[in-house]
């Protein structure tokens, strides 16, 4: 299989590529500017380079799309344009030179954020309702990926909404919640009892691999998500438990709600960020779980359970200080 991997350059691409690799996968992996230190195998090439065909690829079956405009918390009028412009005009632009080359596959990484929240488990028959402007982005593009599958029986289409990603060398979504625990800073709010799903970097690339293999025809679309969904407070308290930790500290919902009022007010005043806002209380309040279910019932596999995902990145955040 010879692969073509947009937005390799990123987190979830860097890990993706030695994942293939090791699996005697290869291709071409592509950015901005063409992507370095790749793995035998693979071969980088700018994004535009490959789009007007001023370098020679060779036959491609398979293009994974990981190119993203990632989600701000407060949005201006620029980050707004440039989610629809890489999301959406990105997406498009790939779909058409596949469609240009017949290359018939073609693996799309979207977001459990295309869809509303939901105080249930999300099955991937959720109608895209989301409530943020990168969320609509990213629906936008699965309907996209949809028209480009329906317009031809022979293509086929693998839609993914990942969970929140973690792993070594991300610092976002829960290497900072994993730094409070190791600072001994309070990192819940109340008893913690709120589920959400994550999914580590390699059970996500499993996830991917295991798509590009797939060769029906039409569009399916799956939740990926680590196997365990645990609440807030079970997670803080596996993470101190392998990082030797002390007991993860929480702050009471009513002490929550006047800290976030302050960093409204803050927030309005200053034009900076702070730590708790309403927003922000909101969404760690908010269930969120997309059980992958569909995803193993089609013969995926976990590589890893999530106790051994965090055991992995508290290596990397340890060895970061």
């Amino acid at each position: 299989m010879n692969v073509l991997v947009t937005g390799a350059s990123g987190f979830v691409g860097r890990g993706l590529l030695h994942f293939l690799a090791m699996r005697d996968v290869g291709g071409v992996a592509t950015g901005r500017i063409a992507p370095t230190g790749l793995p035998p195998g693979w071969r980088g090439a700018p994004r535009t380079d490959v789009l007007t065909a001023q370098v020679d690829v060779g036959g491609i079956d398979t293009v994974v799309h990981l190119e993203v405009k990632q989600h701000v918390p407060r949005p201006s009028p620029a980050d707004e344009a440039d989610f629809y412009r890489v999301n959406v005009g990105g997406t498009e632009e790939w779909l058409t030179w596949a469609a240009r080359r017949n290359v018939r596959q073609f693996v799309h990484l979207s977001t459990i954020k295309a869809v509303a929240a939901a105080s249930t488990p999300q099955t991937e028959a959720a109608p895209l309702a989301p409530n943020t402007a990168y969320g609509r982005s990213k629906a936008a593009a699965e309907l996209a990926i949809q028209r480009w599958a329906a317009e031809n029986a022979t293509r086929q289409a693998v839609i993914l909404r990942p969970a929140p990603v973690y792993g070594p060398g991300n610092e976002a979504n829960l290497a900072a919640f994993v730094r409070q625990i190791l600072a001994g800073k309070p990192c819940l709010i109340g008893r913690g009892e709120t589920r959400k799903s994550v999914v580590s970097r390699t059970n996500l690339a499993a996830a991917i691999a295991f798509a590009a293999e797939q060769h029906g025809p039409g569009c399916e679309i799956f939740n990926v998500s680590d196997r365990e969904t645990p609440s807030l407070s079970e997670l803080a308290h596996l993470i101190a438990e392998l990082a030797h930790a002390p007991r993860p500290r929480s702050i009471p919902g009513t002490l929550a709600l006047v800290v976030a009022g302050t960093g409204d007010l803050y927030e309005a005043l200053t034009g900076r960020s702070f730590p708790l806002t309403s927003a922000r209380l909101r969404a760690i309040r908010e269930t969120s779980v997309f059980p992958s279910d569909k995803l193993v019932a089609a013969g995926y596999r976990h590589p890893q359970s999530t106790r051994e995902g965090l055991a992995e990145m508290l290596d990397w955040v340890t060895k970061q200080g």
